[in-house]
Formats: C-alpha cells, structure tokens, sequence
C-alpha cells in the first residue's frame, strides 16, 4: 500500500466547469471530467479544449488535480483522430488520463510519455492479478469497479502496489463495469462508447404481471467507510455523477469533505 493515511484524496465528478469549480469549491481535491469525444459520459455538456485549459488552470492555482477521462473503446477508423486528440492533451497537461481501451495506453506509452494514466473502472479490474498485468502496462493508478466488496478490496489493498481509486458514492450498475451489453442490446447506445441509456433504471413487468425495478440496484453511500479505507492506504475516494448539476455535486463533496476531515 503506497498512500498514507493523510493523503486519501476526494474526488469530484464534472460535466462541464460550472461544475467542476463548484466541486472545488466545496472541497474536492480533484476532479474528473471529459472533452467532447472519447469519452464515456457522452450525454454531459462536458469540455471544449478551452474551458478544460481554463479548468486547468484554475485547479492548478489551488494546488488541485483535474483527471480527463479518454475511456471509451476505439474502432479501428478512429484511432488517427483518438491520436490527435491525445497530442492536444499531451499540450494541455492534465494530471492523469482515465483510459479504458489498451490501445490507448500504448499510444500514451510509445508517443505521450508525459501523460500519466490511470486505468477506467470500464476496464473492469477487479483482482489482484488484473492490477498486477496495468503495472507492467505502465499504470499509474487503477480505479476499481463499483461492486467490490469491502472484503474483496481488503485482499486486494495488501496484494497490490499501484494507487486504487474507488468509488463511494453514487449509481451502481446491474452489471460490472466495461462488461455491460444492456443498453447496446436495446438501442445500440453501448456504455463502452459512452453512450448508455441506463436502461436497468427503467420499470420492468415480470411474468406474472409484477411491476418494479427489478434491474436497479441501490445507489452506493459508503462515508461511514471512511476510517476503513484510511486503514487499507486507498489513495481516492470517487464520487460518482458526471450527469448530476452544481448543487447536487456541491453538497456531496461537502458532505465528504467533512467527513474525511473529522475521521
């Protein structure tokens, strides 16, 4: 376990820089946000390269960290365009790279050097030897699927050296992150191009004529956790919720804020 108690990180999620000030503003030490392309929250505003300099920029001043996400699957035909938008980040300079395709993290590695990367959740790593296969890969950090369990991350905190990053706050997915064909299967908005229609959100009927959410699993909360994961060295906690408005990102961090401040 690399990260000291101290150090734990709060992180913010950002669909467009009304936001993302608002997140630092209410305390977060880091945000996470995407351009306009390859990225897996396709249906926030999210950033012109402008306003991501200007992000940039701001947190900087304030000693913050702003992670871009670049975590969607590539076709063949896009990786000259998935190229030149990793040259304007390269220019751009942001502290980490979320990325899910493997690809890319080549790319990053043989042509983007300077870019750090932390490997998606969508990249659904989920054990020990999963984590051990990005190190070689030259991964920085990893952000582990929603659905571990506090067991789980137990075995995997002691068995791992790279940073973990997980999420404690927010929707969770039916199905594990990366892995999740739903969406796609219905309408062709596939989760892995950034595209998902949440469609395990919706009302089902059963068989028997039974109305419910039978898809939706309950929303994640795990602040009480706090003491725990300072025990176990994770070195971010993530809240989740690129799609959410000022306010609502606002008074989670803050909520956060106080807690990690008073644990």
């Amino acid at each position: 376990m690399q990260n000291s108690a101290r150090s734990i990180e709060l992180l913010a999620p950002a669909g467009s820089l009304p936001v993302a000030l608002a997140a630092l503003d209410a305390g977060a030490d880091a945000v996470y946000c995407g351009l306009k392309k390859f990225n897996a929250r396709e249906r926030s505003d999210n950033f012109t390269a402008e306003e991501m300099s200007k992000l940039l920029a701001e947190a900087h001043s304030r000693k913050k960290k702003v992670y871009v996400t670049f975590n969607t699957l590539l076709r063949e035909s896009e990786l000259d365009e998935a190229a030149d938008e990793l040259a304007l980040l390269s220019q751009l300079r942001p502290d980490a790279v979320i990325v899910q395709d493997i690809g890319v993290v080549r790319m990053i590695r043989e042509f983007f050097p300077e870019l750090v990367i932390h490997g998606s959740t969508q990249m659904a790593l989920h054990d020990s030897l999963a984590v051990r296969t990005a190190e070689r890969m030259g991964i920085r950090r990893v952000i582990l699927e929603r659905q571990i369990t506090l067991e789980e991350l137990e075995l995997l905190a002691k068995r791992s050296s790279l940073e973990l990053e997980i999420f404690v706050h927010g929707a969770l997915c039916v199905c594990l992150s990366g892995t999740c064909l739903f969406s796609s299967w219905l309408g062709g908005a596939s989760g892995n191009r950034g595209r998902c229609k949440q469609p395990c959100r919706r009302l089902f009927r059963s068989d028997r004529g039974k109305e419910a959410f039978y898809l939706s699993s309950r929303d994640l909360a795990a602040i009480e956790l706090i003491p725990k994961f300072r025990e176990l060295g994770i070195a971010s906690l993530k809240i989740e919720g690129r799609m959410r408005k000022a306010d609502y990102v606002a008074d989670v961090v803050a909520a956060y804020r106080k807690a990690l401040d008073t644990n």
